[in-house]
């Protein structure tokens, strides 16, 4: 016999309070917690806090900065509506400021806190505020409070509500190096973006130099001729370098979307009229049929624009001299609520190596009039609309991209 033998063992009995925080641990899931979820997801987890502990009002505040703006969600369990603040701003900006958990059985009793108007107001009889904290870091703040008298919080519930402070900053904490981290990357690919376009940049700024001095020698020697010839080289050549610098701080930097009314038809012929010079150039055909029950919907159109525009010059880059043909086609799908956006080519289709690294940077194949960057640029748009590409291509026979964007119709 060992001693181990000799050691008394008490048998582990679960509580029916231990199976109530367990099933709550068990409803609170912010493994998905991304930038474009945290108000969903905190909205939810914040719905099963108050439920749990029966509060009469409930928020998770998390503060802001230059670059994250600050959220807040709320839930009312008296019927208030979601617009109504009853917070005590007091005690949140206590927590805020030093990361101590205030919690107020009576807030009677309190002599830092009673005299807050909120309290009054809302006839606030209990609270428990506590920091969402990560690292050292304080996020925001759980605050839950409770008008009615016989709410029975105690030292079970304040750890409880201070273990989720700390479960819901790793989570928080996450998101914030996500945005970082695609941050640093998009400084890199700006890095990367220098170097690839410094070498074309240099030859289209030495014949924009060129034509500028021979159109200033025209002007001055009154040779039009001169002037009109050398203005063929400039223009094309200005709106290139354009393009260069606007895709460059366009992919670098970060850009929320400006959800407005769209009406997706009008925002793919613009981007295709604005193309003229290139279709020109290129002396190929391009047919474009719109649907023309597609009803107005809520998209961001300028970057909407951004994206078809730059799919139609990968397809017009792609296809040959004078044999080259595009399709562009658009078709709103009623049961998915989706708008689709065909752009079709003739040009040598991809292989699956190129079909792999088409959305990478400077990996598109032929860049004559594009940069680069046209097509990680559309492929960003359509992930910030939550929507998806599809790539349908034939070796010899050309390429179609299907670019399927979620939305809905706006009510006319």
């Amino acid at each position: 016999m060992t001693k181990l033998d000799n050691i008394k063992t008490k048998p582990f009995a679960a509580s029916a309070d231990d199976a109530n925080v367990l099933t709550l641990l068990s409803e609170i899931d912010i493994s998905e917690l991304t930038a474009e979820t945290t108000d969903s997801i905190l909205k939810e987890v914040l719905g099963v806090i108050t439920n749990h502990l029966k509060t009469s009002h409930g928020y998770i505040i998390l503060k802001g900065s230059e670059k994250h703006p600050a959220s807040v969600v709320n839930v009312h369990r008296d019927g208030l509506e979601d617009s109504m603040v009853t917070a005590s701003y007091e005690i949140i900006d206590s927590v805020m400021k030093n990361g101590k958990t205030v919690f107020l059985s009576d807030t009677a009793q309190s002599d830092e806190f009673k005299a807050d108007p909120a309290i009054q107001r809302f006839n606030i009889k209990s609270v428990l505020c506590t920091a969402i904290i990560s690292k050292g870091n304080t996020w925001g703040v759980i605050y839950l409070d409770s008008s009615t008298e016989n709410c029975h919080w105690d030292q079970p519930e304040k750890q409880l509500t201070e273990f989720l402070g700390i479960h819901i900053g790793l989570g928080v904490a996450n998101v914030y190096l996500q945005l970082a981290s695609e941050e640093n990357l998009r400084l890199v690919a700006a890095g990367k973006a220098i170097l690839e376009l410094s070498h074309s940049v240099k030859n289209i700024l030495q014949m924009v130099g060129g034509a500028a001095e021979v159109i200033d020698f025209g002007l001055r020697s009154n040779e039009i001729h001169r002037v009109i010839k050398s203005w063929a080289i400039l223009k094309p050549n200005l709106e290139r370098l354009k393009k260069f610098t606007l895709d460059m701080l366009d992919y670098s930097k970060e850009r929320k979307l400006e959800i407005d009314n769209c009406d997706f038809n009008r925002v793919i012929q613009g981007s295709i009229e604005s193309l003229q010079d290139q279709l020109k150039s290129k002396k190929l055909k391009l047919q474009i049929r719109v649907d023309p029950k597609a009803p107005i919907v809520e998209l961001d159109s300028e970057r909407v624009h951004e994206m078809s525009l730059n799919l139609i010059l990968n397809a017009i880059d792609i296809v040959d001299q004078d044999k080259g043909a595009v399709t562009v086609e658009t078709k709103y799908l009623t049961d998915s609520s989706e708008m689709v956006l065909y752009v079709t080519d003739n040009g040598p289709g991809m292989t699956d190596e190129i079909r792999k690294k088409i959305f990478e940077p400077f990996e598109s194949g032929k860049n004559k009039f594009g940069t680069g960057l046209g097509m990680p640029i559309a492929k960003q748009v359509v992930d910030q609309h939550s929507g998806r590409i599809e790539i349908q291509t034939e070796l010899g026979k050309g390429t179609t991209f299907e670019v399927y964007l979620p939305t809905k119709p706006v009510q006319q």
